[in-house]
């Protein structure tokens, strides 16, 4: 599906280099972004790419979240698998996938996962999600190792709130489900907040994962922010004032009003002995 949202992909990587000013990656991009096209379309024929639509797949309808999780190796399952092939343990957010979503698995859903990588959740998704339609947004459009008629594939930078912008008049409908697992930046995650939850529907869910990740890796968070995005969202749900760098106050309100329900969880990854697995499911009034 990469080639449906191909010209706004290939229009916005090319803004964001001018916004950058990478001027010599804008000249290369012009003609390579045709040539990885090209490629992609390629491996999608000789199945280097995995159609999940194919029978071959179908068994893994059935099949629990955790399970699913396991085979498309997903750091939200409880197990996740390195390119060394050692077994570590992961997020483990899989009890609260299915806790808030299991009711909604034979739903006709729009759902966005931003942040999608290889796509191994989008995979894990679009068998527990019968009837949805699964979007992977991600820096890199062309890195899915999965495809489907119901999955589709888009460029996004979540570090620009242009893009974000760019991307929601884009997307005509509103969403189910957005799922922000991207670069887990704390500016990131605070200035896509608002710009995506109003793409959201009445009662859909927004979910961020990875939220307090840069308390280990400080790179996520260069300017020493004290504010956090958790501290933000409990200030938001309590009703009390406050003044972020990152989301403006109309928006601030806007989350006030908009937001009907707020579940702090927490997995089980530990990364020098400091859990990085808090997740936020915040609900649309």
């Amino acid at each position: 599906m990469i080639k449906k949202h191909f010209v706004f992909s290939y229009t916005n990587i090319l803004i964001r280099d001018i916004e950058k000013k990478k001027y010599f990656a804008f000249l290369r991009r012009i003609f390579n972004l045709f040539y990885k096209l090209l490629i992609n379309v390629l491996k999608r024929k000789v199945g280097t790419i995995i159609n999940l639509d194919s029978k071959r797949n179908i068994e893994d309808v059935n099949l629990p979240l955790s399970k699913l999780f396991e085979i498309y190796n997903s750091d939200k399952g409880a197990i996740f698998k390195t390119n060394d092939n050692r077994k570590i343990k992961s997020h483990n957010y899989t009890i609260f996938y299915e806790k808030y979503f299991k009711e909604l698995r034979n739903k006709k859903l729009r759902i966005l996962e931003i942040g999608s990588h290889e796509g191994k959740s989008v995979a894990a998704f679009y068998f527990f999600f019968k009837n949805a339609i699964l979007i992977g947004a991600n820096i890199n459009p062309f890195q899915m190792k999965f495809h489907s008629k119901r999955i589709e594939e888009i460029y996004i930078d979540v570090s620009s709130e242009k893009i974000l912008k760019n991307f929601t008049n884009y997307i005509k409908y509103d969403l189910d489900i957005i799922i922000d697992d991207a670069s887990h930046n704390l500016k990131d995650i605070l200035i896509t907040l608002p710009v995506l939850f109003k793409k959201l529907r009445s009662g859909g869910y927004y979910v961020i994962e990875d939220i307090n990740q840069f308390e280990v890796f400080k790179n996520l968070n260069p300017t020493n922010e004290n504010l956090t995005p958790l501290k933000i969202l409990k200030y938001i749900k309590d009703g009390k004032n406050f003044d972020s760098k990152f989301i403006s106050k109309e928006d601030i309100v806007y989350l006030k009003e908009n937001i009907s329900e707020y579940y702090f969880e927490r997995g089980e990854m530990v990364v020098n002995e400091y859990n990085i697995s808090d997740i936020v499911f915040l609900k649309k009034c």
